[in-house]
């Protein structure tokens, strides 16, 4: 079969040849353009991959600086002092020990802000072993931030106020906990309340709060749950009889019956 010959008119015809052409031709006048557009491209993909990596430096960096205080907040007190290990601290007192876990998590705080709310709770609950007032406004800043450290934060401001008889105070920062409870167990609050409210000598609402925690989990209480019922006992006896009825496990039953 003889081999067909393509003329140059045909050629110059073709539509990919005639694309080609166009593109050319578009090209052409452009390329300035468009090696500076390739480039801003280039530079963007290595900035994004520089922004990572400073990411992952930075946040490998903060997160050794809080474990670092944490060793710190965790140290062997010992008079005379241990022999020196590596990646491990020690002092005489406890004293020495809490002023230099305060400055550590402080440290951490100021510099590394994805960590400044836990770490400065930190820094509060040692603080208030040497600075009590210092260490309360510290713990009523971090109440009142949206983090996740702000429920445990006013948890212990309260607990703070009750232990020291503010009961009144401990009451209003507990109310305010059962409205925004974070991460805080509601059944812990509401124990918490019962128990200032009994210190208090209001023994009604006491044993009503006693109450509502004892009901929960009745087939397998929690400590909490369980206390609850021991004070509810002491309190308010009558009432224990009206807790819920613990539900027989019938799978259970049914196994002891096998084994009998």
């Amino acid at each position: 079969m003889a081999r067909e010959h393509t003329s140059p008119q045909q050629l110059k015809h073709d539509p990919l040849m005639d694309q080609y052409i166009k593109t050319s031709a578009w090209v052409k006048p452009r390329t300035r353009q468009i090696l500076m557009a390739l480039g801003a491209v280039v530079i963007l993909a290595l900035l994004f991959f520089a922004y990572q990596w400073y990411s992952n430096r930075a946040i490998e960096k903060a997160g050794n600086a809080f474990f670092d205080a944490l060793k710190v907040d965790g140290a062997t007190v010992s008079d005379p002092l241990p022999p020196p290990q590596p990646g491990f601290y020690a002092f005489k007192t406890e004293d020495e020990k809490t002023r230099a876990a305060i400055a550590a998590f402080e440290k951490v705080a100021r510099d590394f802000p994805q960590y400044a709310e836990v770490a400065g709770y930190y820094a509060a609950v040692r603080q208030l072993k040497i600075d009590p007032a210092k260490a309360e406004e510290s713990l009523k800043r971090l109440a009142e931030k949206s983090s996740s450290t702000s429920g445990q934060a006013r948890l212990t401001l309260a607990e703070r106020y009750e232990m020291t008889g503010k009961h009144n105070e401990a009451i209003a920062e507990y109310q305010k906990l059962k409205a925004t409870p974070g991460e805080v167990p509601p059944d812990l609050i509401d124990f918490n309340l019962a128990r200032t409210y009994q210190a208090m000598g209001k023994t009604q609402e006491a044993a009503d709060l006693y109450f509502n925690v004892a009901s929960h989990n009745r087939e397998k209480p929690t400590a909490i749950n369980t206390e609850a019922l021991s004070k509810l006992t002491l309190i308010d006896p009558a009432r224990v009889e009206k807790l819920p009825e613990v539900k027989k496990n019938e799978d259970t039953g049914r196994s002891k019956m096998i084994v009998q």
